[in-house]
């Protein structure tokens, strides 16, 4: 069922950021679409379990999405509206189209790790200058909270999903934006389950059916054609058994494994005093404008809540076994100041991309920096020669080449 709240428009989130309003926050019921779900798994191949206080009792939780994977999500939905003539958006991008098949033939700021200080940007040039040497790379050097101005300009989900400058000239010491947006989903009263495993071969190898040798191609039964570790003849995997070349059968087995549970949320929160912090003047040093900031502010507010919508609109099949479904209609509250009631604002797609466009143009009608054309790198030659290094050593290592 629709919601019946008004519809967040460009003059709420400018009220909300003007006065003293907490946050906007999303919270929505998720059912599992099969009986039982199967979250990440971290080192050691455990799950994120946790108790929590939930209407007063501590209940089980296991987490089903991570902050980091919230936002990557988020950040994908955004590139991919951009890529789809849905919206304009501030890109930069190394193109790596010169390398045969490279698996992804160009990596944005959205796709980076560390996003614009990522070191795939910081190891390509543009024109003829390494990116960090260019004017706008030594803009980036003197970014702070009260300088954000070139972020707004190049990269503005730099100042909404978090970006620390690890990779650039101060090291360690570089400049660090918390996250604006925190989004998270957790299974509720989670309970651990079983799974099982096996295989069957077709053609129903046996274990003793003969010693498999490593070779530059793959795996030979003649240890004549092996190569050599230390002057022996190499075994395929620890002790040449078919199996390390995926072949014959895998006897049956039951492992811990997923979990059932009564339903799982997400919660998504918007920080607004994360957002005034920053200041947008026009030259590090100099004194922001009032009414700047808060375009600026407005946009980065717009920018968030887009990026969550559309990563809600695309839905929740965050990994295989792992398939959600939202229960309740997506309605965000404002959190006031203290004292004020929560105030209710349905925002779907279509009325997300216009908010974003608005605030947009208040950017752009408050005379503030933003670069709505691509702006495309180049990797360097050693950062070419090292993908494609990287590339022969796995196609080896699988098999591929010779």
């Amino acid at each position: 069922m629709p919601s019946e709240s008004p519809v967040l428009n460009l003059s709420d989130v400018q009220a909300a950021l003007s006065g003293s309003a907490a946050a906007f926050r999303l919270t929505l019921r998720l059912e599992a679409v099969s009986p039982k779900v199967f979250p990440p798994t971290y080192e050691g191949g455990k799950y994120a379990t946790e108790s929590r206080r939930i209407g007063g009792a501590e209940v089980p939780c296991v987490l089903l999405d991570s902050v980091p994977s919230q936002a990557n999500r988020m950040e994908l939905a955004l590139q991919e509206a951009w890529e789809g003539g849905e919206i304009e958006l501030p890109v930069v991008s190394a193109d790596f189209a010169k390398i045969d098949n490279p698996g992804i033939p160009k990596i944005t700021s959205f796709q980076a790790p560390h996003r614009i200080a990522d070191a795939i940007l910081r190891d390509s040039f543009l024109g003829k200058s390494k990116f960090r040497q260019s004017d706008i790379g030594k803009d980036l050097d003197l970014l702070s909270g009260g300088y954000a101005t070139p972020l707004l300009k190049h990269a503005p989900h730099c100042l909404v999903f978090g970006m620390w400058d690890s990779t650039g000239p101060r090291g360690g010491l570089g400049v660090k934006f918390a996250r604006a947006v925190v989004s998270e989903i957790i299974g509720v009263n989670a309970v651990p389950g079983k799974k099982t495993s096996s295989r069957i071969d077709p053609l129903n190898i046996r274990v003793q059916s003969g010693v498999l040798y490593k070779t530059k191609d793959g795996w030979s039964l003649d240890e004549k054609n092996a190569v050599k570790d230390k002057g022996k003849a190499a075994k395929l995997g620890k002790d040449g058994k078919p199996s390390e070349a995926n072949h014959g059968n895998v006897m049956p087995s039951i492992s811990d494994g997923g979990f059932t549970i009564d339903y799982a949320e997400q919660s998504t929160v918007l920080s607004l005093p994360a957002l005034r912090r920053l200041r947008f003047p026009a030259k590090s040093g100099e004194r922001s404008m009032p009414e700047t900031d808060l375009a600026a502010r407005t946009y980065l507010a717009a920018l968030g809540l887009l990026g969550a919508t559309l990563a809600v609109d695309a839905g929740y099949d965050l990994r295989s076994r792992c398939i959600l479904k939202a229960m309740n209609a997506v309605e965000w509250q404002l959190l006031g100041k203290p004292g004020e009631a929560d105030k209710p604002f349905a925002l779907d797609k279509a009325a997300a991309i216009q908010l974003y466009k608005d605030a947009l143009a208040g950017v752009t009608n408050a005379k503030l920096p933003i670069e709505l054309k691509e702006l495309v790198l180049t990797p360097s030659d050693d950062l070419v020669s090292l993908v494609k290094k990287s590339m022969e050593l796995a196609a080896v290592e699988t098999g591929e080449v010779s």
